[in-house]
């Protein structure tokens, strides 16, 4: 008949199975880990698209909006709205054209193309240069960037990884 001292050796871990059960759960907990901090930041990359696009619906309103000279039937060319969009040659000044303007005497201008809440965002984030972020695009280590508006096509809105 065994004794208890011999039955417990041989229903209990070594040493080994016991360091090897804890490497085990600590290369689990690491992907555990890894796996959250690449779905945080997927989704202030998402975040980023979202933001990205509602810039570049902005963006379309105001060339829609810039057709029409004042409130009268006359129309500007697409190229003429081209111009002077080129004319800005920064980021910050064309994004400019999209936040609300309180003085300007056009209504399109004085509510703007953005709500105000958001404009705010972004000027509060794009201080000291000439790259469009917020909280999300920070942590995304993204920006967007309104580049010079070709012949041929319809201004954009890029998304752009640092």
């Amino acid at each position: 008949m065994k004794t208890t001292f011999q039955m417990r050796g041989k229903n209990g871990f070594s040493f080994v199975e016991a360091i090897f059960t804890i490497a085990i759960i600590g290369i689990m907990s690491s992907l555990v880990v890894a796996a959250i901090s690449n779905a945080s930041r997927d989704a202030h990359r998402v975040m980023g698209r979202q933001q990205q696009a509602a810039v570049q619906s902005a963006l379309t309103a105001w060339v829609m909006a810039q057709n029409r000279v004042g409130n009268t039937a006359q129309l500007r060319s697409l190229e003429s709205v081209r111009t002077s969009y080129n004319a800005l040659g920064t980021t910050s000044a064309r994004f400019n054209l999209l936040v609300p303007n309180a003085t300007s005497a056009d209504p399109n201008l004085r509510a703007g193309f953005l709500d105000q809440t958001t404009a705010d965002h972004f000027l509060d984030y794009t201080t000291g240069t000439d790259k469009l972020k917020t909280a999300a695009l920070d942590n995304a280590k993204q920006y967007l960037s309104l580049p010079t508006w070709q012949s041929g096509d319809f201004p954009r809105v890029d998304l752009v990884n640092e």
